[in-house]
């Protein structure tokens, strides 16, 4: 996994030597049409860790509090605000800039466009994080959820944001019109 890492760390790195316009665009210019939803209160619901999904929350909540996230966290918590709150991955890419203690621009930047389907060698756009699944493969005891999200399971804590096939349906909707195109 390290050395993994590492490869992507350095193909990021080219990618923003080589195309500089990533910084603010699409590395792939067909979905910077996309029109995003960018609504301001989903955003701060996700900034806080207040989406109803517990293993956002608790990525978010960890993040603000240490400003650390597993990379698989990240991952997750870039998916769903992408492609279920269909935000602007520019939103998150900023917002984790400010807060990562280990920001670093090349990777940062590549890894939010990987999520948001929008880069190089991007995760495809039909594929979409389902974070009840991936909560149930990486924290089946809610051990780490039940640290940074203490009133989870108890009826203080959220409701779903949004519901998961709904968003799955409206992101796919939107990515397909583009996706086809060269």
């Amino acid at each position: 996994v390290w050395l993994s890492e590492l490869i992507w760390r350095e193909f990021f790195m080219q990618l923003l030597y080589h195309f500089p316009h990533v910084v603010t665009e699409s590395f792939n210019a067909k979905f910077n049409v996309l029109t995003w939803r960018n609504n301001e209160t989903d955003f701060k619901k996700w900034c806080e860790g207040n989406t109803g999904y517990p293993l956002v929350d608790a990525g978010m909540r960890e993040l603000n509090t240490t400003g650390f996230m597993h990379n698989r966290v990240r991952m997750v918590v870039a998916s769903f605000l992408t492609k279920h709150l269909f935000i602007d991955w520019r939103w998150g890419e900023a917002y984790f800039a400010e807060k990562l203690l280990d920001y670093d621009l090349s990777a940062n930047n590549g890894n939010w466009q990987w999520c948001a389907g929008t880069g190089a060698d991007a995760q495809p756009y039909f594929r979409i994080f389902n974070p009840m699944a991936q909560q149930e493969k990486f924290d089946p005891e809610c051990t780490y959820i039940k640290k940074w999200v203490p009133e989870f399971g108890t009826s203080a804590y959220v409701l779903p944001m949004i519901e998961h096939k709904e968003a799955v349906a409206r992101a796919k909707q939107a990515f397909s019109i583009l996706a086809n195109q060269s």
